[in-house]
């Protein structure tokens, strides 16, 4: 039997509980006023989805307007992460008629985790699915090593090092770099970037690693990245593992300074490893992105099984529209140790 005092107390917290949750759900829309508030964000379906959970008890004990404002407010929040921005397009989002008959490409976008013991599994995956371009991060110094089983199919590669011990960047090409140019790292394996021919059209194809958010560095790699990023020309496809939700201020950022826009789809790729692992699909925080530019015609991304790792892999397939303007050599990039106004080929 409740008395009185106790279903007061249990009114309140009813109450209280969503409200609580409230905090962080609204504070993480201000990502462009504090790295803090931009941390929230990342995890803002999850927050609603709480949020709405615990406005249950109000609804149950009577509290009708507190619960169904808690709900509504909820999913307003939640519409904003599953209601997806269209991407820009020539032709009101139908594929434009001179991408039809194009050769399709497919890049293949995993975090491998550095102490990853399912290593076979990777390398399977690759075999299976023969990816034309491969984006990796984490590639420690082991995985370095069993990474030389694929070196007869991708023999073009940069691989970026790492005074981090989770190991650098690397990418990973069966089809050759664009004449002329050469691959180049950024920052301490913040991010590898690459010029590939791909029969005769060229696509600027980058492998980024972000770290965390607030407290830690995440905001600071965006600023290192951002003036590599506006110079960057030509077809271009980013793909890595950001460690920031699609919503943030930290993936705004990068879409502005490098003038791409995120493949359309919601895909949950990151889950602590282990028994949860294969709930990534459902539950897991989409952290793991592919950006591309307008020359991009990117036709699906898919998430793959589990290897191993606390990410899943990504598989985009994608055609490049049109024709390189002053051929691969003309395109450019800063060099990693040079000022942001030199430039170098890439």
């Amino acid at each position: 039997m409740t008395t009185p005092s106790s279903h007061s107390r249990l009114r309140l917290a009813a109450v209280l509980i969503p409200s609580l949750i409230s905090v962080p759900l609204v504070l993480g829309f201000f990502g462009s006023a504090h790295p803090l508030f931009d941390a929230f964000a990342h995890f803002r379906m999850h927050l609603a989805v709480l949020m709405a959970i615990s406005a249950i008890p109000a609804l149950i004990l009577g509290l009708w307007r507190e619960g169904l404002m808690s709900i509504v407010f909820a999913l307003t929040a939640l519409g904003t992460v599953l209601i997806p921005t269209p991407a820009p397009s020539a032709e009101g989002g139908k594929e434009p008629a001179s991408n039809v008959g194009l050769p399709e490409f497919k890049l293949m976008q995993l975090n491998l985790r550095y102490d990853n013991r399912n290593q076979s599994e990777v390398i399977r995956t690759i075999a299976r699915e023969t990816p034309d371009v491969i984006t990796l991060q984490e590639v420690s110094d082991d995985w370095r090593s069993r990474l030389k089983a694929v070196e007869g199919r991708y023999p073009h590669k940069i691989v970026c090092p790492s005074t981090k011990r989770v190991g650098g960047v690397a990418i990973l090409s069966r089809r050759p770099f664009a004449l002329g140019t050469t691959p180049q790292c950024v920052g301490n394996s913040l991010m590898a970037l690459a010029r590939i021919d791909f029969g005769g059209r060229s696509a600027l194809i980058a492998s980024v690693h972000l770290g965390w958010p607030w407290p830690f560095e995440q905001a600071e790699n965006v600023e290192e990245m951002q003036p590599y990023l506006v110079r960057l020309g030509g077809p271009m496809i980013l793909a890595g593992d950001f460690n920031a939700a699609p919503w943030s201020q930290t993936i705004r950022n990068l879409l502005d300074a490098s003038n791409t826009h995120p493949v359309d789809g919601l895909r949950p790729s990151w889950l602590i490893n282990g028994t949860f692992a294969h709930a990534a699909h459902w539950i897991g925080l989409p952290i793991d992105h592919v950006l591309v530019s307008e020359r991009i015609a990117a036709k699906s991304v898919d998430s793959l099984q589990p290897v191993g790792s606390d990410h899943l892999p990504l598989l985009l397939r994608f055609s490049i529209d049109g024709v390189d303007d002053n051929g691969p050599d003309e395109q450019t990039v800063m060099l990693r140790n040079q000022e942001p106004g030199t430039m170098a080929g890439l």
